[in-house]
């Protein structure tokens, strides 16, 4: 077992016991919160086609499902300068809606409230309302579990056309309206 020490540095600890001695090493430490924002690799958009796409097999050029901010849906291309990492290991936050569950970075926007006011998933509180995609537009639903999460890579479909990438069937931003916009 571990012992945690100043500035919570946890550190191996031996000690004996009777005639026996015991060596226990802490666990590996947990992946740190990405500071980008982004999607695991198994997130999934829907094509242009109407097929899903692990974000692992995007590439730029691909057109995908997203959302403007008055809701609409249409299909935007994936730019070149959209974040691809599939060899790390991070933590997300998972949010459920219903049937839908989405898991990105605290950092990762979404349009939250009647407003579609972009939050960041860190501030989603349960209760609260995201966007699903339904159709021809988004629809309201209520986020009745938020949980940590574990996930392999970092992916941010970044879009040429300002769209909002709809991942996982909701809404998301990689940014404040104003950035995302510009």
């Amino acid at each position: 077992f571990g012992v945690a020490c100043a500035g919570g540095i946890t550190r191996a600890v031996k000690f004996s016991c009777g005639d026996q001695t015991v060596s226990a090493s802490p666990p590996p430490e947990p992946p740190a919160a990405a500071a980008e924002p982004c999607f695991p690799s198994k997130a999934t958009v829907t094509l242009e086609s109407g097929h899903a796409a692990r974000m692992d097999a995007l590439r730029a050029g691909d057109k995908i499902l997203a959302a403007r901010a008055d809701g609409t849906l249409y299909h935007d291309t994936v730019s070149r300068f959209s974040l691809a990492k599939s060899d790390v290991t991070a933590a997300f936050v998972s949010l459920t809606m219903g049937n839908k569950q989405v898991s990105l970075t605290a950092t990762h926007h979404l349009p939250v409230g009647p407003s579609k006011t972009l939050k960041q998933a860190a501030d989603v509180k349960q209760g609260e309302t995201v966007w699903i995609a339904e159709k021809a537009a988004l629809s309201p639903q209520t986020v009745t579990k938020i949980e940590l999460v574990i996930g392999e890579g970092l992916h941010n479909p970044l879009l040429v056309n300002g769209g909002f990438p709809v991942v996982d069937g909701v809404a998301t931003s990689f940014n404040t309206q104003t950035i995302v916009t510009f």
